[in-house]
């Protein structure tokens, strides 16, 4: 896990270059919270996105989880907790037992790069992860230019994606940008 106490990312989430919400990421200790709100207008639709997640982590290893999301009207109720063998998942009143060990897109932990499953915090969905590494560039990150490497993630269960999406990590792996691409366009996050 990250060595830092407390750390706090804080993002603009941006699509078509102008801001529709922010998603941010509380670490402290072996506490996470994240929250995300977005609000997009497309064509003469209101689309809405809310998410709350709040994690407690031992080392790589997620021990409890409670969230919430509405996703446009679909609403997610995900609880798991961290027993002897297993993880055990409550989503939408389905119980699931996953492996003891797991761990969620935790962005601001740059071992999820090295996972093959990672855990959904949206719905509970236990997904088959590929990373590749794709780049390294120069990204403005508050101001200024920053080498960062680029690793692409895609998810999928029984074959089928689920989500693709674009991380930046820079020289001391440390989170700094997120690509996601929608059907109506790129969502990126933008450090502030």
């Amino acid at each position: 896990m990250t060595s830092a106490l407390a750390e706090e990312w804080n993002f603009d989430a941006i699509m078509k270059d102008k801001v529709i919400g922010k998603h941010t990421f509380s670490v402290n200790n072996e506490k996470i919270i994240s929250k995300a709100d977005f609000h997009i207008e497309f064509l003469f639709m209101d689309i809405y996105y809310q998410h709350k997640s709040e994690e407690l982590w031992s080392g790589n290893c997620l021990n409890s989880i409670s969230s919430q999301t509405n996703d446009d009207g679909d609403k997610f109720v995900v609880n798991g907790i961290r027993e002897s063998n297993n993880f055990s998942i409550i989503a939408n009143n389905v119980k699931t037992a996953l492996p003891g060990c797991i761990m969620t897109f935790a962005y601001w932990n740059p071992k999820i790069l090295e996972q093959d499953k990672l855990m959904n915090s949206q719905n509970g969905e236990y997904l088959d992860v590929k990373t590749t590494l794709l780049k390294q560039e120069k990204i403005a990150i508050k101001g200024k230019n920053v080498s960062a490497n680029c690793y692409e993630m895609i998810a999928s269960k029984n074959g089928v994606e689920k989500l693709k999406i674009q991380l930046w990590y820079d020289q001391n792996m440390q989170w700094v940008a997120l690509k996601s691409p929608t059907p109506i366009g790129d969502i990126f996050y933008k450090l502030l």
